[in-house]
């Protein structure tokens, strides 16, 4: 290439995040984006690219994603970036959160996906209440912790169907502790480890400590081993709110009827088991 100049080529007439980044070599010449030239040089591994968020549409879910996931580089993955798969968005929130984690599973490279933000339309993966649906309890009781509520019995296996049929055998089995009792205060008392394809958010995984949760008993049955806060919550403060969109119930037993729940204006508060304000918005793992 002769006789022109950078500047002939006209690209960053006016600067933004497309600016292009020009290589020569001989007499070929090549660009990239400046923001793409960043990502490519950014050290594969959970390490780093746990730090860094992006909110990139990768598309659907295809071989290479699997690949680069399996082989713990997650090469242009990121987090905040998201999947389109069968009309839902997923976001991820964490990479390799749950690595070697669980009583008897240690878990290989993953993501930990969460469907992005709520939506009026219940497709499944995220449920938004609409003021007449409970969807932790009908009745306003922990009694037989999170294990009884309606949210696992019944709603939690109706996500999985479709994580299932959008994912297939790329979502992962892990083991969860969930709470099974509580004691004539309201504090948790008994759990046990469980196997999972879903689960939903504790307080820790949202604010990054315990907040209203009742953990006179031991945090061990509120948190288990989710006890460091999402890349996702921790990058992004508006995740904090939910984006302004609905409170999410937490897992976190408050007392003998009411569990923890993340608001909508960003603060922390615990509601009665059968408030019908409350949506779901689950985490899961795939690899």
């Amino acid at each position: 290439m002769t006789d022109i100049r950078i500047q002939d080529f006209g690209e960053n007439s006016k600067p933004d995040n497309n600016n292009f980044l020009m290589t020569f070599n001989d007499n070929s010449e090549s660009k990239m984006r400046l923001k793409d030239a960043y990502y490519s040089i950014v050290p594969d591994g959970a390490q780093t690219h746990n730090n860094i968020f992006r909110g990139a549409n990768l598309g659907a879910l295809d071989s290479t994603h699997i690949a680069n996931i399996q082989n713990g580089s997650f090469k242009d993955m990121f987090i905040g970036d998201y999947f389109s798969v069968n009309g839902s968005n997923y976001v991820i929130a964490g990479i390799n959160t749950k690595h070697l984690k669980g009583d008897n599973i240690q878990l290989g490279n993953h993501l930990l996906l969460m469907p992005d933000r709520f939506s009026t339309l219940k497709d499944g993966t995220v449920m938004r209440n609409n003021g007449k649906q409970h969807y932790m309890n009908d009745t306003d009781t922990t009694a037989s912790g999170f294990a009884g509520t309606k949210l696992y019995q019944t709603y939690m296996p109706s996500i999985q169907n479709k994580l299932e049929a959008d994912f297939g055998s790329h979502l992962l089995k892990f083991r969860e502790v969930v709470s099974t009792h509580v004691d004539a205060s309201g504090a948790p008392d008994q759990a046990e480890w469980r196997d999972a394809k879903l689960a939903i958010p504790n307080e820790v995984m949202v604010y990054g400590t315990t907040l209203n949760g009742n953990n006179k008993n031991g945090s061990w049955y509120n948190i288990g081993d989710d006890d460091v806060q999402l890349p996702l919550f921790r990058l992004n403060p508006d995740e904090l709110t939910n984006h302004r969109d609905w409170a999410l119930w937490l897992r976190d037993i408050h007392s003998a009827s009411e569990f923890a729940y993340a608001i909508g204006d960003g603060s922390a508060g615990w509601s009665n088991a059968s408030s019908p304000w409350c949506g779901v918005r689950a985490f899961f793992l795939v690899g």
